[in-house]
């Protein structure tokens, strides 16, 4: 009765040791995913129209996260263009070293993008899929429904214009008004900020407020009114 008794015991830990084997292989199974965040998870949009008129490249990047351990390797990472891209690779757009260093469990990869003449009138996406590599598998996507989250696709929009801030008329034009473009360029000139669309906390939106306010004044003392595209004066409420 003792030996069975003792037989039992034994397979019970020995099962028990590879289950647990099991779930520290199922955690150290190399994956990685888009690292995105509230503001902005799901794409971001880059116009050229509110940098200086010089500039004919920049440089917006992905952030991309691992799932398990760091390496002491440099380990690839493979991304996928999707068809519904607009933008061409090489002319619009172009990208760097899709590496995760060795003992790194993020990075962030450049990706070049091209001031080209078409970017006047039209709008390019480039949209990313994470793909197996020899590294590492696909991460993670959230179900529908429970998150506003993909962690295996982004998009990347730019032109060439200066379009309306997608923010203007829920949040930005309690503090700024009307929009007119005439304001919007010079509220990018006098401030520096070209990222409208993002959060603006509280302390910040007060100082940008009172800059532009300021702003405009010396440019009425200097000039008289600032007259927009449609021949209205730019006001600040």
């Amino acid at each position: 009765m003792r030996s069975y008794i003792y037989y039992f015991l034994l397979l019970t830990v020995i099962l028990a040791a590879c289950g647990k084997d099991d779930r520290l292989m199922y955690k150290e199974d190399p994956r990685i995913y888009f690292s995105k965040f509230a503001t902005n998870p799901d794409s971001t949009d880059y116009s050229f129209g509110v940098k200086p008129a010089t500039l004919m490249t920049d440089t917006v990047y992905l952030t991309l996260r691992i799932m398990g351990t760091a390496t002491d390797k440099d380990r690839e990472i493979k991304l996928t263009i999707a068809d519904s891209s607009k933008a061409k690779a090489g002319y619009h757009y172009n990208i760097g070293p899709l590496v995760m260093p060795a003992n790194a469990y993020e990075v962030k990869v450049p990706v070049y993008l091209y001031r080209k003449p078409g970017l006047k009138d039209s709008i390019v996406t480039i949209d990313f899929t994470v793909v197996d590599s020899k590294d590492f598998k696909p991460g993670y996507g959230d179900k529908p429904g429970l998150s506003v989250y993909d962690r295996l696709h982004y998009k990347i929009s730019f032109n060439d214009q200066l379009l309306k801030p997608a923010s203007w008329d829920s949040r930005l034009a309690v503090s700024f008004g009307v929009y007119s473009a005439t304001k919007f360029k010079f509220m990018i000139q006098v401030t520096g900020k070209t990222d409208w669309n993002s959060t603006i906390f509280p302390g910040d939106q007060n100082f940008l407020i009172q800059t532009v306010k300021l702003a405009l004044y010396n440019y009425e003392q200097a000039n008289g009114p600032m007259l927009d595209e449609n021949g209205v004066r730019v006001v600040f409420p």
